[in-house]
């Protein structure tokens, strides 16, 4: 059985991208309104302006300094709004992209796919499966084009392994194995009050507005993972919990051992509180393995040879990620087509976060039942 979002390879994501720069140098530039001026609206901002084919015309913020700092390097043009809501009435809006904490998502996509707008939601799609599923169906119903921006897929490296493991170099994908590390959360994050329990704290602290630091952080290598694979999630083990941070309630450990459809294995490994120790990624295939860490140098190891130089990326363009990514996203509205980045394909990473929770939580082990 085939993943949902199994036929979106990155190669075809990267040549709708492409396509996506032939169709803009014919057409009005979209007009997008940005919700959300925080930390990952400052990558949005500088794809926007490397990107004539964009014009921004709204912004929408809390703060207000932001939106007037955000407006200036974009040339003064875009209507702030304190109100996100005014923003998605704006008719002088076609795409509106959100950046905002994971909690806000269902109610903010929703409501600008119900007024006629094209979407670009940060990842992850939702906090849990039932609110990504109400979404997915409103996304299907508005017939507008709906992206989840997880632009890491279009990351030099990410690109480059996997034309590797398409090209067949290593054989089958027997086994992926991935280790990740970093410090704390940026201390300059939003701060938010969590109406049921009265604290307040980085969003990215609390469980109600991330949902879990595999949500937040992990999903990236999730949704290279699944794009490997190209099966779905069948089973879930992890373990994890709240070692060094006592003022978290996110995890800043986890482990995962994660089971495909397919047969093959993965296994994830995530500190929170390891600033400066490099990541690694090893995927098995029958043939051969790919291994690398953070400086993105990949070392081919076959029967007959240890720490090759594979063959070169082809066909990327050297771009940035998030450029990459709306190139695809407009191709896909010029088009009238879906999303590479569709809501299925968010789903299909989200589910071993969503997994790796309930694992753990409840001491058990999750299965493709659990999603149905």
């Amino acid at each position: 059985m085939s993943s949902p979002s199994a036929t979106f390879t990155r190669r075809a994501a990267l040549a709708q991208a492409a396509t996506g720069v032939v169709l803009a140098q014919n057409a009005s530039p979209a007009k997008v309104g940005l919700i959300g001026n925080g930390n990952r609206g400052t990558a949005h901002l500088a794809a926007y302006l490397k990107m004539p084919e964009i014009k921004v015309t709204a912004l929408s913020d809390l703060d207000s300094a932001r939106m007037d700092t955000y407006n200036a390097k974009l040339g003064g043009g875009a209507t702030k709004y304190v109100d996100w809501r005014e923003l998605i009435r704006d008719k002088n809006v076609e795409v509106v992209a959100i950046a905002t904490p994971n909690f806000l998502h269902p109610e903010m996509a929703i409501a600008a796919l119900r007024a006629g707008k094209h979407v670009l939601l940060e990842k992850p799609i939702a906090i849990n499966y039932q609110l990504a599923k109400q979404i997915e169906a409103e996304a299907r119903k508005s017939g507008k084009v709906f992206a989840v921006g997880m632009q890491r897929r279009y990351r030099t490296t990410d690109a480059h392994v996997q034309q590797l493991v398409d090209s067949g170099i290593i054989g089958a994908v027997r086994f992926i194995n991935i280790s990740e590390y970093r410090g704390d959360w940026s201390p300059r994050g939003w701060h938010y009050k969590d109406p049921k329990s009265g604290r307040t704290a980085n969003w990215r602290f609390l469980k109600s507005a991330a949902g879990s630091t595999e949500l937040e952080f992990s999903v990236h290598a999730f949704s290279q993972v699944v794009q490997l694979v190209k099966s779905p999630l069948a089973r879930c083990l992890a373990s994890g919990g709240i070692m060094h941070y006592k003022d978290h309630e996110t995890r800043d450990v986890c482990e995962g051992i994660i089971d495909f459809d397919n047969g093959v294995r993965f296994t994830y490994t995530f500190c929170l509180f390891a600033q400066g120790t490099p990541g690694r990624t090893v995927i098995v295939g029958d043939k051969g393995v790919l291994r690398y860490g953070e400086d993105g140098a990949i070392l081919l190891d076959t029967p007959g040879a240890k720490g090759k130089t594979p063959p070169p990326l082809t066909g990327h363009g050297g771009e940035p990620a998030e450029v990459l990514m709306y190139k695809e996203f407009l191709a896909a509205i010029h088009e009238r087509r879906q999303s590479v980045l569709s809501a299925a394909a968010a789903m299909d990473a989200a589910k071993i976060a969503w997994a790796m929770e309930i694992a753990t939580v409840e001491s058990r082990i999750v299965t493709a039942k659990d999603f149905a």
